[in-house]
């Protein structure tokens, strides 16, 4: 009797204890954590790197009252080309993006402006014209905003402005329909633009900037809008009399990548 109950003691020791090992096991399993996309390769930066763009300028000449705006239209291509690594003013690392423009496909390309691209795992920024804007900042996040001109002493900006925002987080994008190249769509794009005071849509002016980053590629499609509305009073009775499609100044250009590598 009693050997039988030591028989049944240690099955049922064991069964506890291979069970107790097997929670045990399982508690330990190894796990990888895996880190949240910070959003890094919207815009691979290394030298090498080019893009090339075909670019749609529209301008409206000055209106009157009697002479409405004529519109002119041109187009041309831009070709972006990360040329070198460099020392910035404050002793950072940074990389030369030259730019070069050709009238046509058989054309030749010449040298139109040199920027300073800077890029590190919190932002990237482009200093054009002695001004340094900041691009891109990471993580990228739907809604996030931030100054755009952070870096530089812009009249219209203030150190604490929120001037750009980050919308279409992880979205595929359609490129525009550009004579002689296919339409291309990006499967993962973030779109920045205007916000706040930099953004303005009124009787009075239109203003708007709008860039489309692809992941793995790059900028892949950029916007500017400049609208100041033609107005006059009408002397018989005081109203404000706006002439669509007339315009003291205007201009809208829209760069679309239809290149990009190296190879």
């Amino acid at each position: 009797m009693l050997s039988t109950l030591n028989q049944c003691f240690n099955a049922r020791h064991f069964a506890f204890a291979a069970a107790a090992l097997g929670l045990s096991l399982t508690g330990c399993k190894d796990t990888v954590e895996v880190l949240p996309d910070s959003g890094t390769d919207y815009y691979p930066v290394a030298v090498g790197n080019f893009w090339v763009y075909a670019v749609a300028d529209t301008t409206w000449s000055l209106a009157s009252q009697s002479t409405p705006s004529v519109r002119t239209a041109s187009a041309f291509q831009f070709k972006e080309t990360i040329t070198e690594i460099i020392t910035d003013a404050a002793g950072q690392k940074a990389y030369r993006l030259v730019r070069a423009k050709r009238l046509t496909p058989a054309d030749a390309w010449r040298n139109d402006s040199v920027f300073i691209l800077s890029a590190n795992s919190k932002f990237v920024t482009l200093n054009r014209n002695n001004a340094r804007t900041l691009e891109l900042v990471f993580p990228v996040k739907e809604g996030r905003s931030w100054n755009f001109n952070a870096f530089n002493n812009n009249s219209n900006d203030t150190i604490t402005a929120e001037t750009r925002q980050y919308s279409r987080i992880g979205q595929p994008f359609t490129s525009r329909v550009v004579a002689g190249n296919p339409v291309i769509t990006y499967p993962a794009t973030i779109t920045t633009e205007n916000t706040g005071t930099a953004n303005q849509n009124t009787l009075l002016k239109i203003l708007n900037y709008q860039q489309v980053f692809a992941k793995k590629v790059g900028p892949v499609h950029r916007r500017r809008r400049y609208l100041l509305p033609f107005n006059y009073t009408d002397s018989r009775n005081g109203n404000q009399i706006y002439i669509p499609g007339s315009y003291f100044s205007a201009s809208v250009r829209h760069e679309t990548l239809i290149d990009y590598g190296p190879r």
